[in-house]
């Protein structure tokens, strides 16, 4: 069949994301025999112009689109992706008889109640790179009617699809699909894959609906196979792994940096999640031997309360070791805090940015706060709060939904926030990020320049460079009061 698969991500909190998803799924679609056509819009300037002329050239019977966001998941300035993500589809219901099929994380997380808001023909749940071909194969014979096991319809929405989750998977081919050179001028990273699945139990995150609970990790010679072989190929400037956790179990991350040492790759490497589970300086030491540059942390809080609210799996000790390593690894690290949890108050807060100011006030570290926690469902915390009465049970969490505890204000965690920033300028509230016209210069100049990404990296840097620090005090996040 004449196949066209269509990414769009117009989130820009941090860089942006290249579509590995859609790329695994394009070449498991194109081994099985199908005419692949793949239409990057990331960065188009009239994305449903660019469809549109694709659609009449093409003409496919089958279009796939992939949806990675629900939204930008910030309390704050919200923006919904996915009626953004309708408008694509009304292009193609509208310029094309194609059968439409919707995919990609954001898919998984939300089941078939996103085709209330989304108008496609059938969503595909979970990883695609086999249920995508078999649909494909039903449409062609006429049999889509009938049910395949991780697809949904709005006829089968109440019928119980199971994610897909593939025993194995290895390189994605992403080299074959995008065109490097635009993602390389906006400071990407290119994004590698060493395992899917995270068994640990945090209450707010829905990845466990994407990928799995089960770890699948890939033998480290094939990582570094694929690093090897896409350096000889495109020769992006930095990898990142992408791994919701990248260091749990650190047996496997030390392995796969012991395996691109042995091979001698001069590469500059990145990881998404760094988690204090599994933190040593054996294994930052192997990351910097390995050509690590940077590394972002997610230990939500640094609180005993909140950590146990949240379903951490540890506690204070291990997020102040994790500071204390991390600061003697000499990597950059950016580190993300999200207030605001079921009982969170404003000693909980007080805690947090105690730490903060404490112990992340150093060169090379960067520090982001989020009030306010997305509600996401099938998570403990969309459970916990329908059972607690702040969340109405029939809610549709496809719409931007966040949890505030009521035993905190919000504007003084706010002021609270902006005040740690006089003595820790490295810290950013979520709000913030890819809204400054000074941050966005910089990083044109450092791609031009041919500095290896991820350019957070040297904020806390930029952020120090006077007047930068006066001008935010003048002007806090947000346009809060600063309260000193």
């Amino acid at each position: 069949m004449r196949v066209l698969l269509v990414y769009w991500n117009p989130s820009r909190e941090l860089l942006p994301a290249p579509p590995i998803g859609l790329a695994y799924v394009a070449g498991a679609t194109r081994r099985a025999g199908h005419d692949v056509h793949f239409v990057d819009l990331v960065g188009r300037a009239r994305p449903l112009e660019d469809l549109r002329a694709h659609l009449a050239a093409l003409g496919p019977e089958v279009v796939g689109l992939s949806i990675r966001n629900i939204d930008n998941v910030v309390r704050q300035r919200p923006a919904w992706h996915l009626e953004d993500t309708g408008r694509l589809a009304a292009v193609v219901r509208a310029a094309s008889g194609a059968r439409l099929v919707l995919g990609g994380p954001a898919v998984s997380i939300l089941g078939a109640r996103v085709l209330d808001h989304v108008d496609g023909d059938f969503a595909v749940l979970g990883e695609g790179e086999e249920t995508f071909p078999r649909l494909l194969s039903a449409i062609e014979s006429g049999a889509a009617d009938a049910p395949i096991p991780a697809v949904v319809t709005r006829a089968r929405a109440g019928a119980a699809a199971e994610p897909a989750r593939l025993p194995r998977f290895g390189a994605s081919g992403l080299e074959d699909w995008v065109d490097w050179s635009a993602y390389a001028r906006a400071g990407a990273t290119w994004p590698i894959q060493t395992k899917r699945g995270c068994g640990l139990a945090c209450s707010y995150c829905a990845y466990p609906a994407v990928e799995g609970r089960g770890a699948r990790r890939r033998p480290p010679t094939d990582v570094a196979d694929e690093i090897e072989r896409v350096s000889a190929l495109v020769g992006p400037r930095a990898f990142e792994f992408v791994d919701s956790t990248f260091n749990v179990p650190p047996q496997h991350a030390e392995a796969v940096c012991d395996e691109i040492v042995a091979r001698r790759l001069r590469v500059s490497l990145t990881a998404m999640g760094v988690n204090p589970l599994g933190v040593s300086e054996r294994l930052f030491a192997r990351m910097r031997r390995a050509g690590f540059t940077s590394m972002m942390i997610t230990p939500e809080a640094a609180s005993e309360t909140m950590l146990r609210s949240l379903r951490k799996g540890f506690g204070v000790e291990e997020v102040r070791r994790t500071a204390r390593l991390a600061r003697d690894s000499g990597l950059a690290s950016m580190w993300f805090f999200m207030l605001g949890g079921p009982g969170e108050t404003r000693d909980t807060v007080e805690e947090t940015l105690a730490f903060v100011e404490r112990h992340l006030a150093w060169p090379g570290c960067v520090v982001t706060f989020m009030t306010g926690i997305r509600v996401l469902p099938g998570t403990a915390l969309a459970r916990d709060a329908v059972e607690a009465g702040a969340l109405a049970a029939d809610r549709d969490l496809a719409a931007p939904t966040f949890y505030l505890s009521p035993d905190v204000d919000e504007d003084w965690m706010l002021g609270r926030i902006n005040r740690a920033m006089r003595r820790c300028p490295a810290i950013v509230h979520a709000a913030e990020e890819g809204m400054s016209t000074y941050e966005r210069v910089v990083d044109r100049a450092l791609a031009a320049l041919g500095v290896a990404p991820p350019y957070w990296r040297f904020l806390p840097l930029l952020l120090r460079v006077p007047p930068v620090p006066a001008l935010r005090r003048r002007r806090p996040p947000l346009g809060r009061p600063v309260v000193w």
